[in-house]
């Protein structure tokens, strides 16, 4: 099933609400639960700002999940289209089921947020991103379910007033949400300096399970050819003068993600 062929009350709308001759199995409901790395500990989002834009079709998405595989088809995104999204998922209250829920986004607020300016330029950037993060397909897998969304399911521009309304994939909110406090998150990300691979190991930091990623496999996991172990070193070195590194660190080997309970509550 794709997007564009549900009920317009989601996943769990009409024909497909609990306990309906089409309720959800149990299963499939396992399958929905999206982990959050796909998203945010993978290369879907580049570890790198981007000057010139590439498009692939069916391309194989790298990430830290080792029971799914994703594969994106649109315009490759960047760590400025996750400023873009996130910004945007702040907005959005805790989502507690499947069904869409739309936000009206004043683009001047959302240009202030992200590149810390307003003008015209900076608001056409915003509006593109989000242009891109709508027309943007990615299909995921588990080896017997396979699962079609879009990070924005719609976008509706008030050209002559300068807002739009989003809706955001709610699978991908709910994933986002398994933080206690994504806004501070949120926050926090747009504290750090404008540099992709710092922003990406914070992402990385928050949303990947226990692991260690070797250093020869950040550049591929990263999308960025340039994350190699002194640029790497380099990142968690500045991350360490304006966050807490409670699960990152360096080995050996690689770039370790430990279980140690966040700031503020356990990571569900």
């Amino acid at each position: 099933m794709y997007d564009d062929d549900m009920p317009v009350e989601g996943w769990m709308g009409q024909g497909w609400a609990p306990g309906g001759t089409d309720a959800l199995t149990q299963k499939e409901c396992a399958f929905l639960s999206l982990p959050p790395e796909l998203f945010f500990a993978s290369e879907l989002f580049q570890g790198q700002y981007v000057r010139r834009r590439v498009r692939v079709r069916d391309y194989p998405i790298q990430s830290t999940c080792a029971h799914r595989t994703l594969h994106y088809t649109g315009v490759r995104l960047d760590q400025f289209d996750q400023d873009v999204f996130l910004a945007c998922a702040a907005r959005f209250p805790r989502q507690k089921s499947s069904a869409p829920c739309t936000r009206k986004m004043d683009l001047r607020g959302l240009a202030r947020e992200v590149l810390k300016r307003a003008g015209t330029t900076d608001r056409r950037r915003v509006a593109e991103s989000l242009r891109r993060l709508e027309s943007g397909r990615i299909k995921i897998r588990d080896g017997r379910f396979t699962c079609y969304l879009q990070p924005i399911q719609k976008a509706l521009f008030d050209d002559k007033a300068g807002f739009c309304l989003i809706e955001l994939n709610p699978e991908m909110l709910i994933s986002l949400q398994r933080l206690d406090n994504l806004q501070g998150f949120v926050r926090e990300r747009f504290q750090l300096p404008k540099v992709s691979m710092d922003r990406w190991l914070h992402g990385v930091m928050h949303y990947s399970d226990r692991i260690c990623i070797p250093f020869s496999g950040l550049p591929a996991l990263s999308g960025n050819a340039q994350a190699v172990p002194v640029q790497v070193e380099e990142s968690v070195n500045r991350l360490r003068t304006s966050v807490s590194l409670y699960r990152l660190s360096l080995g050996e080997g690689g770039l370790e993600i430990s279980r140690q309970a966040r700031a503020g509550g356990e990571r569900r």
